[in-house]
């Protein structure tokens, strides 16, 4: 990148990275004595679609808007602490056409003063942030977390960058809904049908909006600072750990360092799964109050976590009084030895208040053990792997059985925008009366319906192990996924790398996996939660600065340091300001933490435990036809 100024003009030039390299100059506006180098941004617009890759054709990616402001220190948010920045949002297209694809992109550009596009204040990186659920939105809380501390401990942060996946403009999605009729119901302004009819638009979702943020944020980076990024990284969870993986397959010349958390990444088999479950706990017998006998109730949820904990922990590394296994892969109980048996004192778990009780009906039993083994298609292969025992702990508040405002699957958008706004869930099941599996030909309609010049298994799905373009670049990447996610099951997450390590034996040297005992979707749970993961409201207390992932991987791209064990932490009610409840290390996969003796007389500190590995965990697999290849 090189900057001169001509008669008052900033001229700004760099060559793209990638295998299609070009070299692009952005000619920022002239810098009147009332504008400042961020405001000169706001009139860049062609410029920047050419950086995007436009080049005067029909399809090309363009820039409709974009405007730029100083934002003095901790302006950005109430209650948020930043530095100042130059925050940049502008609006552009994968295809030059704004009836089908309209991108929403955030960028922030920290200064010194306010209108000094200091270098000084910037670390040298660009970090691209990712999204959860069907995005909607700029994730601003992911933003802030990489302005805050502890990445601003040195008076240096990163550019950051967001995009909305093209889902907000034009459908009006939010993080749930994204077309279903509930969605829709609840958000007037949502399009029926979501993103149905439109493949530019699928196709944002999939890849292109935030490979287009990633060009566009670096691009900025070097008109504002006059020098590009000596390094490019991505942080992201769920669909954001999907945006992750879908960087490093298909653009693998994007991002040096990649950290991707609870991947959504197998998209269409996660959420027939999620119509699966939702199915399975509303079958059976209704009582009074409408509620099936098979509805997995809070009480029910308790009630099979507390069983599960008496029979399982303490048993696989962990210490006898923890809420969480270290490893639950071991932990074979079965829900069927909760059943009521007819005895004077079972009080079956059906009541909605969440009211005490001794047992589940069969049905119950039936649907809670279906959690834990993972649902099926109608030929008896796994869609999509089982939640982890511990993960039911918080199912009933953070995903579907627990819903009983919903009349239809959290996450069913994905088939509105295959069948349209007519779509019935129920379709998906041979009967709503008995608790089937998915049928195996609903979903391969939806697997293989087309978009573009593909289908949208393949323009959603981050399903390829093989990257070996991504480490040609020296690329490193990071996974990590908590064992107790009620959204995500960590088994995803563990039969991705264990494609990758088939596909590559030497795979430690450019990827590594990190399972977090007793955390939940992306962060929180009773186990120790907080190691620069996606925690907006925790920082990590590292003893050193590896323990922080973020960190670790800068480490291990700029300086050549593998990561080891990475200490995580768990803040007394998740809170910093109560101090430190517990530390436990997280090791690379397929090690586990195990404890060892009490260091200092106190098992609640890292130290007592260390590091041994285990086997690889293969308990529950994907069928070949649907997982990762």
């Amino acid at each position: 990148m090189r900057s001169w100024h001509l008669k008052g003009t900033k001229v700004s030039c760099f060559l793209s990275p990638g295998k299609h390299a070009f070299f692009a100059c952005l000619v920022l506006a002239p810098i009147s004595a009332a504008a400042t180098p961020c405001t000169a941004l706001s009139d860049s617009k062609q410029e920047l679609s050419r950086a995007l890759g436009n080049k005067g054709r029909p399809g090309d990616p363009v820039v409709f808007s974009i405007t730029a402001q100083d934002v003095a220190e901790n302006a950005l948010e109430a209650g948020v602490r930043t530095p100042e920045v130059c925050s940049v949002k502008l609006v552009a297209s994968s295809d030059g056409d704004p009836r089908l694809s309209q991108i929403a992109i955030a960028v922030m550009l920290p200064e010194i003063a306010t209108g000094t596009a200091s270098i000084a204040a910037w670390n040298g990186r660009f970090l691209g942030t990712g999204n959860g659920g069907f995005g909607g939105g700029i994730a601003t809380g992911n933003m802030f977390a990489a302005l805050s501390p502890p990445y601003v401990a040195t008076g240096q942060t990163y550019v950051v960058a967001n995009t909305d996946l093209g889902t907000g403009i034009l459908f009006g999605c939010t993080a749930q809904f994204c077309g279903s009729a509930q969605g829709v119901a609840l958000y007037p302004h949502q399009k029926p049908g979501g993103l149905h009819g439109d493949a530019a638009a699928i196709q944002d979702f999939g890849s292109a909006a935030t490979h287009l943020m990633t060009l566009a944020g670096r691009a900025l980076t070097g008109a504002f600072y006059g020098q590009a990024p000596r390094a490019s990284y991505f942080h992201g969870c769920s669909t954001g750990g999907r945006q992750a993986l879908m960087e490093a397959q298909r653009f693998p010349a994007d991002y040096d360092g990649i950290l991707a958390g609870s991947p959504a990444y197998d998209l269409t088999r996660l959420h027939g799964s999620a119509a699966d479950l939702f199915e399975a706990n509303h079958f059976g017998p209704v009582d009074a109050q409408g509620l099936p006998d098979s509805f997995l109730t809070s009480s029910a949820l308790a009630l099979g976590h507390s069983a599960m904990l008496a029979q399982c922990v303490g048993k696989d590394g962990g210490l006898p009084g923890d809420d969480f296994l270290m490893r639950p892969s071991l932990c074979r109980f079965d829900a069927a030895t909760l059943q009521c048996n007819g005895g004077i004192g079972d009080v079956p778990c059906t009541d909605r208040t969440g009211a005490p009780c001794t047992c589940l009906t069969h049905n119950q039993s039936v649907v809670l053990n279906r959690v834990w083994d993972g649902q099926t298609d109608s030929g008896g292969r796994i869609l999509f792997p089982g939640y982890e025992r511990g993960a039911e702990e918080d199912l009933g508040s953070l995903t579907l059985p627990g819903g009983l405002a919903l009349t239809e699957p959290l996450y069913d958008s994905t088939d509105d925008w295959v069948f349209g706004s007519r779509f019935d869930w129920t379709s998906l099941f041979a009967t709503t009366h008995a608790p089937q599996g998915a049928l195996a030909g609903e979903i391969d309609a939806i697997d293989r319906a087309p978009v573009a010049h593909g289908s949208l298994a393949e323009t959603l799905n981050a399903n390829t192990a093989d990257l070996r373009a991504f480490r040609a670049r020296g690329g490193k990447l990071i996974v990590y996924a908590g064992y107790a996610d009620p959204r995500i099951t960590a088994a995803s997450a563990i039969d991705y790398y264990n494609q990758a390590l088939r596909d590559n034996p030497s795979i430690h040297d450019f990827a590594m996996l990190y399972l977090a005992p007793g955390m939940w979707h992306c962060n929180g749970g009773p186990g120790a939660n907080v190691f620069g993961n996606v925690s907006p409201n925790a920082s990590p207390a590292p003893a050193s600065s590896a323990d922080d992932v973020l960190a670790a991987l800068l480490l291990w791209r700029e300086a050549g340091l593998r990561p080891g064990r990475i200490i995580a932490t768990k803040y007394r009610d998740d809170a910093p300001s109560q101090g430190i409840a517990f530390q436990r290390p997280l090791c690379p996969y397929p090690e586990n933490a195990r404890y060892a003796a009490a260091t200092n007389g106190d098992p609640n500190l890292a130290a007592s435990f260390v590091c041994q590995h285990d086997s690889l965990v293969i308990n529950q697999p994907f069928a070949p036809i649907y997982g990762p290849r």
